[in-house]
């Protein structure tokens, strides 16, 4: 059975990991590390089926001619002793495939993905004529040119390239399964996507066979994801247990769907199908339709329902080699078809006074009268923008924050008045509020209005020779003295 398998790592000298014991372990060779010098022998094993390496076409030649050169190169190049100096992945291989397709696809991927953008890739085959056929695959880091490595691509370790690189090898090992004329496609995506997308898409469906099939996907995704086993503990029989229980998991869930694709591909097409609850319910019978007459009569025509493209299914649960095309459906919302009249649709025609004479009124007599604009739908609608201004939480404005410290500052040296409707100070509205009273009498302190002389400025006043009693009197009983009379 083709699975999707397909994980990308890097080596870090951080973790004490070396590229060049990883290239002698894919390739299965003797490769010393002339940086360190520790030698990485792998040379025992035997199921290599074939190595390759794909660089491109401005790189030296002395660098590309095997593994031992190009990654002793390129733990030369790297100068950090925490630094980064190779990604690598294993993939697994459909066994639906032939060895030399095996190989083409996974070449063909490489070259496309990583070896046109600038990377140089180390591919070794592994176990391809056992159930677990895959490869390995080693990329550098750094760009290539005609002097040798560069500096670091960083644009490559964006996460949304590993993204689209396990898409593009969905996309490719589908296409070459379809050629070899197998039924198993691989999805880069997880189960519970694949079953929402299913489940969407069945709602969405134009006819029974599309839904049969979405609603059959939906059902075939709806299991728990296989675990990983390392090749380690692959042979034991924990391992072998674990793995067995997980495929009889996935043969039921398979099971299903056949089950389900048949039954909803064999029902009425006059029923509602619920994806959710898998609940049928029948369509309602059809309403009156009431049609008013206006003075222009108008033939009524025919409303023909739009018809749908066809395109192949990529898989049919009801016979694996069997082709089977749904419908697409078409862009936009859906449309409701109003059906032509028959026995389950009346049409009624209004009847007034006022109709029948203006119908045998002459065509000249008859006025054209417009509608009255009364603006009620205008009103409705600001009333209803209104409404969803005062309801809805996003338009509220953001209320302005308090300070506590300053509310408390005004309340303590400053008080309302009403009358002026200001804030005053607290000194100021208490004199104003005594000043007020009825029963004010000014403090010993507090400055009088008119202020009466001192007896020193009086008799100064008085020995002047320029002074005139008439324009300032002097009362004369504060007079102790002698006065001078005109």
């Amino acid at each position: 059975m083709a699975i999707f398998h397909l994980d990308f790592k890097i080596v870090k000298r951080s973790e004490g990991r070396s590229s060049v014991a990883k290239a002698a372990y894919h390739a299965r060779t003797r490769i010393t590390d002339e940086r360190t010098g520790d030698t990485y022998d792998y040379s025992r094993r035997t199921d290599l089926c074939g190595h390759f390496i794909l660089a491109p076409v401005n790189a030296p030649e002395h660098i590309v001619k095997d593994s031992t050169a190009l990654w002793n190169e390129v733990e030369r190049v790297e100068r950090q002793n925490n630094g980064q100096t190779a990604r690598y992945f294993d993939v697994a291989i459909p066994a639906e495939l032939n060895n030399d397709d095996k190989k083409r696809l996974v070449l063909e991927y490489c070259q496309k993905n990583f070896v046109d953008k600038g990377m140089i890739a180390d591919i070794a085959f592994h176990d391809l004529d056992s159930d677990n056929p895959h490869a390995h695959v080693m990329l550098t880091l750094k760009t290539i040119g005609p002097e040798g490595f560069g500096k670091k691509e960083r644009s490559w370790n964006d996460r949304k390239m590993s993204v689209l690189w396990r898409e593009s090898w969905a996309s490719m090992a589908n296409s070459y399964l379809a050629a070899a004329g197998s039924p198993e496609r691989i999805d880069h995506r997880s189960l519970q996507a694949q079953h929402e997308e299913a489940l969407e898409k069945a709602a969405a469906a134009l006819d029974n066979e599309e839904q049969a099939l979405w609603l059959a996907k939906a059902a075939e995704t709806n299991r728990p994801a296989m675990k990983r086993i390392h090749s380690a503990r692959w042979r034991s029989k924990a391992a072998q247990e674990q793995r067995a229980a997980e495929q009889a998991v996935c043969d039921a869930a398979k099971q299903e769907a056949v089950e389900v694709y048949k039954t909803f591909s064999e029902l009425d097409l006059e029923i509602v199908v619920n994806v959710r609850s898998f609940t049928i319910s029948v369509l309602p019978k059809p309403e009156e339709i009431v049609i008013p007459d206006f003075s222009t009569r108008e033939k009524h025509q025919s409303i023909v329902s739009p018809t749908t493209s066809r395109k192949p299914a990529v898989k049919s649960y009801r016979a694996p080699n069997k082709a089977t095309k749904v419908g697409m459906r078409g862009e936009g919302t859906p449309v409701l078809v109003a059906p032509e009249p028959n026995k389950s649709t009346k049409l009624k025609i209004s009847s007034s006074k006022k109709t029948r004479a203006m119908n045998r009124a002459p065509m000249h007599s008859r006025k054209q009268v417009k509608p009255h604009q009364n603006g009620l739908f205008k009103r409705l609608t600001t009333y209803m923008v209104c409404l969803f201004k005062e309801k809805f939480i996003w338009y509220k404005k953001k209320p302005i924050p308090v300070d506590a410290e300053h509310d408390k500052r005004i309340a303590d040296n400053y008080v309302f008045d009403e009358i002026q409707g200001i804030y005053v100070s607290r000194a100021e509205y208490e004199r104003r509020t005594r000043f007020n009273n009825g029963t004010y009498s000014p403090a010993p302190d507090e400055v009088r209005r008119f202020p009466h002389r001192t007896k020193e400025e009086q008799h100064k006043v008085d020995d002047e020779p320029d002074y005139d009693p008439s324009s300032t009197p002097v009362p004369i009983i504060s007079r102790k003295h002698l006065s001078l009379k005109p």
